[in-house]
């Protein structure tokens, strides 16, 4: 049965998503249909999809036989029926239902692409503080860099041994919006813009700035074009480079174990959308989706340890990433579920 993007934006939180995301979503989803008396699902057994009521009623009864009755008019019913984590409810048909699957993982992913893209809708200003003349030496000014002032002085010696040097001339496309990300690149020489899908303009870069980092952390596409305004060169890192000598040193995971026995401050950030923490989130937790954390940037203190909970996913890891490389310390809490309160 196919299915229609008008089907997908009855939910959050897909409601989000443009029409772009929603159609590569919709590869991946698929409806079905029960009769009642079915059961969709079982309390604490992990599912590989979410599912979402069409038509119909479902009743989610947990541990203590309490019933919420959901239909697609219900609040509930906006969003998915397996919400929680770990399962805290079954899933059971009260009538004729047709639910809407969508693979779980690949969802991940689609949010950690559409919200990382709104991030890069935001940089201009940042970028524009940043960008360097062409007479700056590249290598001084990445080693400056927030980011790279947290990696050890190993990985940084192998990171500019592992570099390959490209010639790229005005106009060149460097990388393009919805593509896989495979290289992570650094201005050597030149000047060139940061476009979105449309062909705006959000960021000037020149000598000595970076790009590429976000599609390499969350494993997405890329979420803009970088074209070349005039002739340069550019340092070329590859992938799995990337990952093991920038990415991996400032993806620390902590428990919460670990956390009671820090003496410095912290403070937990959740970054998914505010209907997906509604229904579940760690306690204490501060709200901030991605697609607005470089506004809230800015608020942050710089002596405060800023612990991302990994409830969302690849989100997490772009988050930490952000806030390395705006000079905040970041960490992502492991098994952040278990810290929900108990019903």
């Amino acid at each position: 049965m196919s299915i229609e993007l008008e089907q997908l934006l009855r939910f959050s939180p897909l409601n989000t998503l443009s029409k772009d995301y929603l159609t590569q979503l919709a590869t991946k989803a698929e409806i079905k249909n029960f009769p009642k008396g079915s059961i969709l699902f079982k309390r604490s057994h992990p599912l590989n999809e979410k599912l979402f009521l069409l038509d119909g009623q479902v009743d989610l009864i947990d541990a203590s036989f309490n019933v919420i009755e959901v239909t697609p008019k219900h609040e509930r019913g906006s969003q998915a029926l397996n919400n929680t984590e770990p399962l805290l409810h079954t899933g059971v048909s009260k009538s004729m239902v047709s639910i809407l699957f969508v693979e779980k993982d690949f969802l991940d992913l689609v949010l950690a692409w559409s919200e990382s893209q709104n991030q890069t809708n935001k940089a201009k200003k940042q970028s524009k503080s940043t960008a360097l003349t062409g007479e700056q030496d590249w290598m001084s000014s990445l080693i400056e860099a927030p980011l790279f002032e947290k990696l050890p002085p190993a990985n940084i010696r192998q990171l500019f041994a592992r570099f390959t040097p490209i010639e790229a001339t005005k106009g060149q496309k460097i990388i393009a919006h919805g593509e896989r990300g495979d290289f992570f690149y650094v201005l050597e020489a030149g000047t060139a813009n940061v476009l979105d899908s449309t062909g705006k303009i959000l960021a000037k870069l020149g000598v000595g700035n970076y790009f590429g980092e976000e599609a390499l952390v969350g494993d997405t596409t890329r979420n803009a074009t970088v074209e070349m305004t005039s002739d340069g060169k550019l340092m070329q890192l590859t992938k799995e480079d990337f990952v093991e000598l920038l990415a991996a040193p400032v993806q620390r995971h902590v428990s919460g174990d670990e956390l009671k026995k820090l003496s410095r401050d912290w403070e937990m950030l959740d970054v998914r959308l505010p209907l997906e923490r509604k229904i579940q989130a760690v306690t204490g937790s501060k709200g901030i989706p991605l697609k607005q954390l470089r506004d809230f940037l800015k608020d942050l203190k710089k002596d405060v340890l800023y612990v991302v909970t990994d409830d969302s996913g690849r989100r997490a890891n772009i988050a930490v990433q952000l806030l390395t490389q705006a000079g905040y310390e970041a960490c992502i809490l492991k098994n952040s579920v278990s810290y929900y309160p108990q019903a």
